[in-house]
C-alpha cells in the first residue's frame, strides 16, 4: 500500500483554490457524462477487468456524490459536528473498496433515467459546489484520506468522477 493512497494532498491535483476545484468538477462531470452517453450499447454488460457495468458505475457515482452533498453542506454550516467512528477503508488487490451502502444495485441506473437523474444530480452537486470553501477546523472523516474539510470533499468528488471515467474508458478500449 502506497502512502499516496492515504495522503489527502493527492486531492490537490483537482485544484488549489475553490474556483479551480469547481472548474475541474465541471470538466469531470462533462467527461463522465459523455462517457456514460457513449455506453448505451453495453450499458448493462459487466466490463472487461471490472465487476460492474456502466449502469452500475453510474449508480455508484450518484450514490457517492449524493452522500457527500449533505456532508459538504454540514461542513459549510455552523451546526455542531458530532464525533463519528473513524473506520479505515478496506483495500483488496490494491483497490479501494466502497462502503457497502454505496455499492450499486445488480441492475445499476437505467439508461432511460440518465437524462433526468443525471441532470438533477449534477444541478444539486454544482449548486453545493458554488458555495464550498476551505473549512479549517471543520472536517469530516473519509475512510481513506482521514479528516478532510469541505473543499477536500469537493476535490474528492472530482477525483472520484475522474477515476470512474478512466475505468469506463479502459473497459471500452478492452
Amino acid at each position: 500500500m502506497t502512502q499516496s493512497m492515504f495522503d489527502p494532498a493527492v486531492l490537490k491535483a483537482m485544484g488549489q483554490t475553490p474556483e479551480e476545484v469547481r472548474t475541474r468538477l465541471g470538466v469531470e462531470l462533462d467527461r463522465f457524462e459523455a462517457q456514460l452517453r457513449s455506453r448505451e450499447a453495453d450499458w448493462t454488460t459487466t466490463q472487461p477487468g471490472r465487476e460492474w457495468s456502466p449502469a452500475q458505475e453510474a449508480e455508484h457515482v450518484l450514490k457517492i456524490d449524493n452522500s457527500i452533498v449533505p456532508l459538504m453542506r454540514l461542513l459549510m454550516s455552523d451546526k455542531e459536528l458530532r464525533p463519528m467512528p473513524q473506520v479505515p477503508g478496506e483495500i483488496v488487490d490494491g483497490k479501494r473498496q466502497s462502503p457497502e451502502a454505496l455499492l450499486p444495485s445488480d441492475e445499476g441506473l437505467p439508461f432511460a433515467a440518465l437524462d433526468t437523474t443525471w441532470a438533477e444530480h449534477r444541478q444539486k452537486l454544482e449548486e453545493m459546489a458554488a458555495h464550498v470553501t476551505e473549512t479549517p477546523g471543520r472536517t469530516f472523516w473519509h475512510q481513506f484520506f482521514g479528516e478532510i474539510d469541505a473543499l477536500d470533499w469537493l476535490r474528492m468528488v472530482a477525483m472520484h468522477l475522474r477515476n470512474h471515467r478512466k475505468l469506463l474508458e479502459e473497459s471500452a478500449a478492452a
